[in-house]
């Protein structure tokens, strides 16, 4: 059996939204599965440092399902195509994750929907900001209650487009949790919760006023901008010099994402230029949301 499994980038916290929402964008990582392989694992693809099982995050996720439902993993070779830098703030782990609990899915004949896929892989990563736009496409939110994850999906108008500037840097996730603070005043969390209906309405709408003001937040941004090298550069830059209604850190970053309405790749050539200029190399893509989620194609049944 050979099936194809393929997974978006996703942007987490989106601004107020931390640990709670979502964007999936138009940015992948695909993963070809293969049980006709004569040995008991072949990972090809992927980074050397993922290459084998104990540190390859897909096959321990898809051996971690398997064993729960009793089953074990078949002969496999594992092809990685990968889009997403690692520990970039787009979910490129969250796409491991997702496409090992589908791969287990398939592989053992498991019958999950998919509340059941998006709950399984969600308390492998311990929260669903990313999982759930991952699997479910579009502007998401999601947060788990007893154990069962509740999401619910915004529209999000087609006139936006976003930029993602990801610098040739990698910040691991831990480190960016260990720069936040243990405790947070009434104020600071007031000030998140009152603007993220204002930044749903806004994407919504493509409102500027809605989303610039919606967008700020003040629980992580500041404190994991000083772990990016020229963040704050890139970031004043695309908030004075552009036309970018708001920007902000993705996940738990480096990669910055700028929000544009109505684009006509000035943005795009605007920054581009300006990180050509900066000592670390920076790379600047355009992306829209993908709609659709994490999808399965079987190759060769």
């Amino acid at each position: 059996m050979k099936f194809k499994i393929s997974v978006p980038a996703t942007s987490a916290n989106v601004g107020p939204g931390f640990d709670v929402m979502g964007l999936a964008f138009d940015m992948y990582n695909r993963f070809t599965f293969d049980t006709n392989c004569h040995e008991r694992l072949q990972i090809e693809g992927c980074l050397p440092e993922f290459a084998t099982p104990e540190n390859n995050l897909l096959y321990s996720t898809l051996t971690q399902v398997l064993a729960q439902h009793g089953r074990l993993a078949p002969n496999l070779r594992i092809t990685f195509d990968t889009d997403l830098p690692v520990c970039s703030g787009l979910g490129s782990s969250s796409t491991c994750i997702v496409a090992g609990v589908m791969a287990a899915n398939v592989l053992g004949n498991l019958a999950m929907d998919t509340e059941q896929i998006l709950r399984t892989a969600t308390l492998i990563e311990g929260h669903p900001d990313n999982v759930a736009p991952a699997i479910l496409g579009g502007f998401v939110a999601a947060i788990v209650e007893d154990g069962l994850v509740y999401w619910h999906r915004y529209p999000i108008s087609d006139r936006i487009s976003f930029y993602a500037m990801m610098p040739d840097v990698r910040v691991p996730t831990e480190m960016a949790r260990a720069a936040l603070p243990k405790t947070y005043s009434l104020t600071d969390c007031i000030y998140n919760l009152s603007r993220v209906p204002i930044l749903v309405e806004g994407l919504e709408r493509a409102d500027p006023r809605l989303i610039r003001a919606g967008c700020k937040d003040r629980i992580h941004q500041e404190y994991r901008l000083q772990l990016i090298p020229q963040g704050a550069e890139v970031m004043r830059f695309a908030v004075e010099q552009t036309d970018a209604v708001a920007v902000y850190i993705s996940g738990a970053g480096p990669t910055i994402v700028a929000v544009v309405i109505d684009d006509d790749d000035a943005f795009g050539k605007q920054m581009g230029q300006f990180v050509a200029g900066l000592d670390l190399e920076w790379h600047v893509r355009k992306m829209h949301v993908h709609r659709q989620g994490a999808k399965l194609a079987v190759l060769d049944a």
